[in-house]
């Protein structure tokens, strides 16, 4: 589990990322509508996350953040001198003994997700509602390759480099050789 708590003008917003062992990743967002500070705002992340973790059912987890102070103050290498931040340690100290999870710092470059997230939800307005769902998704082509490639007639002398760009070696028509001088990119054949 990735966490990442940042402020902006007194209201907080955090990130939490579930990462599976095969990679598969399950990312939330939370806006906290109340005054807090940079340290409330990675607290409340990690104690978010934790019962998440704990709803879900994953059993021990591995818990990383890039807040150098909190990580050390939940581990007990750090004494709380804010008394704001007081309550927040054995909290966490809880979920992480009942979860039997343990917590390590990162650097902000493995943090990167859960970074944005936070980041992302200082832009998202919630128009009234208490959540909504934001997806995201990876897309390799435009919507109009296929349109393109419908306008050109049949017998166009693309049409077989096109082909054979997309087959295996074994499988094309053309020799390698001349085919290695074209290059099909966006639906659109180039020299």
């Amino acid at each position: 589990m990735f966490f990442d708590g940042s402020s902006y003008d007194t209201v907080g917003e955090e990130g939490v990322v579930f990462e599976a062992p095969q990679g598969e990743l399950l990312s939330y967002l939370f806006k906290l509508d109340f005054p807090c500070c940079n340290n409330v705002a990675e607290y409340e992340s990690l104690i978010l996350g934790l019962r998440m973790a704990k709803e879900l059912g994953l059993g021990g987890v591995e818990i990383k953040g890039d807040s150098r102070l909190v990580t050390n103050q939940v581990n007990g290498n750090f004494h709380v001198k804010e008394p704001h931040l007081a309550p927040y340690r054995p909290e966490a100290q809880n979920l992480i003994s009942q979860t039997v999870s343990t917590l390590d710092h990162t650097g902000r470059g493995k943090n990167k997700h859960a970074d944005v997230l936070a980041t992302l939800a200082s832009e998202i307005q919630l128009n009234d509602n208490e959540e909504d769902t934001v997806t995201f998704r990876r897309k390799e082509l435009p919507n109009t390759w296929k349109e393109d490639m419908a306008f050109e007639e049949a017998d166009d002398w693309r049409r077989t480099y096109i082909d054979d760009l997309t087959k295996t070696e074994e499988d094309r028509v053309i020799p390698t050789r001349t085919l290695k001088k074209f290059v099909f990119i966006n639906g659109a054949l180039y020299y």
